[in-house]
């Protein structure tokens, strides 16, 4: 239980409550440019697997007077006598020429039962690097082109929807500070009832080498794309599902 509960906890922070190549594979013809999708806003969200509800999350994203965006995410989830708290901060430039997020710092904290775990990476743009705060030292990763965390990487995936894209693949700098790559890809478009009301969004999958492990996303293009669901699934079995409750625009 206890490893179940710390991987869907990592999971839904940084995935859903995410160093990358290309942005999106359909991107010529944007239907929205980046700057209306990149606005201000503050997303609560309820966590809950099967009937029983046993956690909370947020997403808070700003902007600076100097146009630096800073994007945090929490969440606490209690289950019986186990806990775990986790906060990601990730902080980053709108390049709107090429429609992308630029990293500049990502900061992630783990703690609760079990190990604390931790990572602060700083990404140098212009030397194509990226040093992990803690230890001094650059990070063996493949930086060619775009590049995200796994925390703003949701967002990069609302402006690509937003553009009309319907495949996506990223290279991410993960919690660990290991390179990985991400791929997504639009299913369908559905009417939920959440806590926060009824809503239409477009559900997207992530594709994986296997079916083990299934993740699905649903973003809303009448709330500017905010991603109003996610749900994980292990060997066919829940294993966690985040709702939107409340939103700030």
């Amino acid at each position: 239980m206890k490893r179940t509960v710390s991987w869907l906890v990592s999971s839904v922070l940084l995935s859903g409550l995410a160093m990358s190549t290309a942005v999106a594979d359909s991107q010529k013809n944007a239907e929205q440019p980046i700057e209306q999708s990149m606005k201000p806003y503050q997303a609560d969200y309820v966590i809950t697997r099967g009937d029983s509800e046993y956690g909370e999350g947020y997403r808070y994203l700003e902007v600076s007077p100097e146009d630096e965006w800073q994007l945090r995410t929490k969440s606490d989830i209690s289950w019986f006598i186990l806990s775990d708290t986790r906060e990601a901060r990730s902080v980053f430039i709108v390049d709107e020429e090429n429609s992308r997020l630029e990293p500049r710092e990502f900061i992630y904290m783990r703690t609760g039962t079990g190990s604390d775990k931790s990572f602060h990476g700083e990404f140098k743009a212009n030397e194509k690097k990226v040093r992990n705060v803690d230890t001094g030292r650059m990070l063996d990763v493949n930086w060619e082109d775009a590049l995200f965390d796994e925390a703003n990487v949701t967002e990069q995936l609302r402006v690509d929807l937003a553009s009309g894209a319907e495949t996506f693949k990223y290279r991410v700098v993960d919690e660990k500070g290991q390179e990985d790559e991400y791929r997504f890809e639009v299913l369908t478009t559905e009417k939920l009832s959440l806590p926060y009301g009824e809503v239409e969004a477009i559900k997207v999958g992530r594709i994986r080498d296997n079916n083990r492990r299934q993740t699905f996303f649903w973003f809303a293009p009448e709330l500017n794309y905010v991603m109003v669901k996610m749900q994980q699934f292990k060997e066919g079995d829940e294993q966690a599902t985040m709702s939107l409750k409340s939103l700030s625009m």
